[in-house]
């Protein structure tokens, strides 16, 4: 290229100063200038490189980042130059002259003539290793980040339990081994627990866990079908000759979740069991048999030995479907879960609100922990979602819970006065060892001392009555 002074320096002389590598190609793109950090890029001196064509990718075997040779259709310079592009940023790897391995950014501009046609080409070249390291580090973190997000989820899961079942209850300890040994298994289940106590999201994560998983899983209530029609809801019913509808259709290849099982009466009963032994059903008005794949979870809202005793449940029907058999405790039973699943409500309901709750007043846990919960995790979910609605400046307060009394006639404990000798203990325990703490001012030492007992056993208690001690100062 022709010198131009800039004072006492020529062009070339400043172009040799600069740490980024500048090279100019003519419009027959041969190299017309290839400074000093060129030299230092590629390896190649000058000398060699000046008046050659443009054959970067034969001296430097440069790829992009997917490992593409940058040759033919693929060359940055030659799209530029075609004009098929004004400019190009391009990342690439070269290979030096020596073997050296680096990662470039080379920065091509045409430069066009009055006439609007490619005078040459002026491409910028950056040494861009350490760019490219930290960006495989931080690439690299964020796999480790992943990995390490797996490894906690799965010491969550195992501590807290599944997606959606949170708990950190020793009696819920063994749900959780259940249901894990549940997910391996095809065998049916037999669910038993209060209504409201989470049966159907045990089945379902049973279903999302087990080898069914991208099958249907049919949830279905004995409860709200009439009697009459049980069978044909079940079983399909056959019409004009074709049998047709029916949950165990509904639910092939996957699992059907049958909610009151003790309220199936004993012809359907003798139904089912055929069912689980024989693996196909025959629907109602047809005796032509229809073979069907599907893994039947029931639920009862009573106790087995209950159902058992009273014959309620068919014995023969219960050895077949109890090969698993999960006993889900009440919510009273489990009360240290009360915090983590407002906890986890509270999120729930944050994500599609406008008016988002933060902070939970003590008196809260106070209250929440000293209620019996009939309705358990369901009547918990609706009465947080309530306080929720009323909530104001971020903080929900003792006076926003309110329990419904309806609710609480339908407990036959609770509507005659008479309560299981162990809870009524229990309750009494706990509304003693809340009137302590919040006489105490929160501080528990003092709370001990109030109530003559050592403050190891005051925390003993506490963990075992479920009471949050961050929680329980009023």
């Amino acid at each position: 290229m022709d010198q131009i002074a800039t004072g006492a320096l020529t062009l070339d002389e400043i172009l040799d100063s600069t740490e980024d590598g500048v090279f100019v190609l003519d419009a027959n793109r041969r190299f017309i200038l290839f400074n000093k950090a060129c030299e230092r890029l590629t390896g190649w001196p000058a000398e060699e490189i000046i008046g050659t064509g443009c054959r970067c990718s034969s001296l430097n075997h440069c790829k992009d980042q997917q490992g593409r040779s940058l040759t033919g259709l693929l060359c940055p310079g030659l799209a530029v130059f075609e004009g098929r592009l004004p400019a190009l940023r391009q990342r690439m790897h070269i290979q030096s002259r020596s073997g050296e391995s680096r990662w470039v950014e080379t920065q091509y501009t045409t430069i066009r003539d009055a006439d609007g046609r490619p005078r040459c080409i002026i491409g910028v070249m950056r040494d861009d290793s350490d760019t490219q390291e930290r960006e495989r580090n931080w690439h690299q973190a964020i796999e480790d980040l992943r990995d390490e997000v797996d490894r906690l989820r799965e010491q969550l899961r195992q501590h807290y339990g599944f997606s959606g079942l949170l708990t950190r209850s020793p009696r819920m300890q063994i749900v959780l081994e259940r249901i894990e040994s549940a997910c391996s298994t095809p065998s049916p289940v037999l669910i038993s627990g209060e209504a409201g106590a989470g049966k159907e999201l045990i089945a379902r994560t049973i279903h999302d866990h087990s080898s069914r998983c991208k099958a249907p899983f049919v949830p279905a209530s004995a409860l709200v079908i009439p009697r009459e029609r049980i069978d044909a809801e079940l079983f399909g019913q056959a019409r004009d000759g074709q049998a047709s509808g029916g949950l165990y259709a509904a639910a092939e290849g996957g699992t059907l979740f049958l909610e009151g099982l003790d309220v199936l009466p004993g012809a359907t009963q003798d139904r089912l069991l055929r069912v689980l032994q024989d693996k196909a059903i025959v629907p109602v008005g047809s005796s032509t048999s229809r073979p069907v794949n599907v893994r039947l979870i029931a639920a009862t809202r009573r106790p087995i030995q209950e159902l058992l005793t009273a014959g309620v449940l068919r014995q023969d029907l219960y050895y077949r479907l109890g090969v698993l058999t999960i006993e889900v405790p009440p919510l009273r039973a489990r009360r240290e879960d009360i915090p983590l699943l407002v906890r986890s409500l509270l999120d729930q309901l944050n994500a599609s609100s406008t008016r988002p709750v933060h902070d939970i007043e003590p008196g809260v846990w106070a209250t929440l922990s000293a209620h019996y919960w009939p309705g358990n995790i369901r009547e918990l979910y609706g009465v947080i979602e309530s306080a929720f609605a009323v909530a104001r400046d971020g903080r929900l307060r003792a006076e926003d819970i309110r329990f419904s009394p309806r609710v609480e006639v339908e407990n036959p404990a609770l509507a005659s006065g008479v309560a299981p000798l162990d809870e009524k203990l229990a309750d009494i325990e706990r509304q003693a060892i809340l009137a302590a703490i919040r006489q105490a001012g929160g501080q528990r030492n003092l709370a001990a001392r109030l109530m003559g007992i050592s403050r190891s056993r005051l925390y003993r208690r506490m963990e075992a009555l479920g009471i949050d001690p961050d929680n329980a100062r009023d």
